[in-house]
């Protein structure tokens, strides 16, 4: 799906209301159910990736998800032209090289070392999935990653969970919030957009997705799930540096 003109203005600022309801324009494809390691896949296929926080949470996690097939680092490595895998964990980095021979990893600070490796080359994205969430001012975030990497970077793909999921509600009428300890936010399509856009980027899309696996069995919450795109649990967001003319 994508923001008309006129949620962009509000988006924007050029527009306000306390009581917005944004409706979106749904396409066909938004009413594909898939997960989000499948989009992600088909986003990157052939592309130049650099993927940020491609580590995960510690390497036993790693290993529990290459073993369930969810390990997105995997995927990108099987897809794409060229990734490199790119994380603030250094010992995170040298266990990958060591105990899974992983390479094209660089365990760097983006937003302030040198990056080398990251500004010499010519990238067609730069995949933040599941960052934004940990990230304490995710504006000023990707505002620097804009600032740093917009000259050899094309495209800025973002995936976050989704604050509407349908579990995430159901959980809250009982009075329980289910969450990751180290997650900051909560994010809508709207919110994440306004984000983006806070930070210089302009959205050029968003797709709402299954962040884990559509078991075939489960006929009808997928049949739930193809006609309410809204109450998926991940959002992924593809965003741009606007040209001069756009704004």
């Amino acid at each position: 799906m994508q923001f008309d003109s006129v949620l962009l203005e509000y988006l924007q600022g050029t527009r306000f209301s306390n009581g917005l309801q944004a409706a979106y324009p749904f396409a066909e494809d938004d009413f594909l159910y898939d997960t989000r390691i499948n989009w992600l896949r088909s986003i990157c296929e052939d592309k130049n990736v650099v993927h940020v926080g491609c580590v995960d949470h510690e390497l036993a996690q790693v290993h529990h998800k290459l073993k369930r097939g969810k390990w997105l680092h995997a995927h990108l490595m099987e897809v794409c032209k060229r990734v490199l895998g790119v994380d603030i964990d250094a010992k995170g980095i040298e266990a990958l090289r060591n105990e899974l021979n992983v390479t094209n990893l660089l365990a760097a600070d983006l937003l302030n070392d040198p990056c080398e490796e990251v500004t010499s080359g010519r990238w067609d994205i730069m995949l933040l999935a599941e960052v934004l969430e940990h990230i304490g001012d995710p504006v000023t975030f990707l505002t620097q990653l804009r600032e740093r990497y917009a000259d050899v970077t094309r495209e800025f793909i973002i995936t976050v969970p989704n604050a509407f999921a349908s579990e995430i509600v159901s959980r809250a009428h009982r009075g329980v919030e289910a969450i990751n300890s180290d997650h900051r936010f909560w994010f809508t399509p709207y919110t994440l957009a306004k984000v983006c856009i806070d930070a210089g980027l302009l959205p050029t899309q968003v797709l709402m997705c299954r962040n884990g696996v559509i078991k075939s069995r489960a006929f009808l919450r997928n049949r739930r799930m193809r006609h309410q795109p809204l109450l998926r649990n991940n959002i992924i967001l593809s965003a741009r540096v606007p040209d001069a003319h756009t704004g």
